[in-house]
């Protein structure tokens, strides 16, 4: 391999400071020069196998084949990391262990390209507040709620006319919405939790401004809303 190809392989990288950051945060930053030093590139990457392997092991705690499958993936980009160096060039080896990994994390389990798991993937309330002021400048609650509001409210007014007025049953309104059985059937749980906590129906479709606005962890009682303003 001549020094033009090794200067290719590592040389100043922003992607890969920005890859660090996601993952290891504040210690990722600035590292865009030492992409050009491979002993880093191996050092740096090490440490994000560690803290994939734990994050993984929470995700895939109750499945105990997925568990297993993801853990040999991590081990075998672990191993193909290790072995990097400026003489040694085994990117194919770290690109296919990060893609059978990402395969696996999808749910292709298996050799043959369908889907064998579903992945759900949700924010708690701390999670979706951060989401949102890191989007917006700081606001108000009201304003918060005017901003953000508009597509949750069509999107729960939509789907409780469809379900509650209209008659279709959780599969078709599923079909027509592009989403899951299960995603429908937690936006209408949030819909009937808050027709039991005000006592009142939900707003119809053609008054989509006055639907109350139901967060992605449940319905939020108005007054909740003064921690917006703390």
């Amino acid at each position: 391999m001549t020094l033009l190809q090794d200067e290719e392989r590592f040389r100043h990288s922003m992607e890969f400071e920005m890859a660090l950051m996601g993952v290891l945060g504040r210690k990722g930053m600035g590292k865009a020069s030492l992409a050009s030093d491979a002993r880093f590139v191996r050092e740096s990457m090490l440490k994000v196998v560690h803290k994939w392997k734990q994050r993984i092991r929470n995700l895939t705690a109750m499945d105990e084949r997925l568990d297993m499958m993801t853990m040999g993936n991590l081990e075998q980009l672990e191993r193909a990391i290790k072995d990097m160096s400026d003489s040694t060039n085994n990117d194919w080896l770290i690109i296919s262990a990060l893609t059978s990994l990402v395969n696996r994390l999808l749910g292709y389990d298996w050799d043959d390209g369908e889907v064998h798991r579903h992945l759900i993937f949700y924010r708690d309330r701390d999670q979706e507040n951060f989401d949102h002021n890191v989007m917006l400048e700081p606001m108000d609650a009201v304003e918060t709620l005017r901003s953000t509001g508009k597509t949750l409210r069509a999107k729960y007014a939509v789907i409780d006319h469809l379900r509650n007025r209209t008659g279709l049953s959780v599969n078709e309104v599923a079909n027509v919405m592009g989403m899951s059985e299960y995603q429908v059937r937690k936006i209408l749980s949030r819909v009937e939790q808050y027709e039991n906590d005000q006592r009142v129906k939900f707003s119809d479709i053609s008054k989509i401004e006055r639907t109350p606005l139901i967060y992605d962890d449940g319905y939020r009682n108005p007054r909740d809303l003064t921690q917006f303003a703390q």
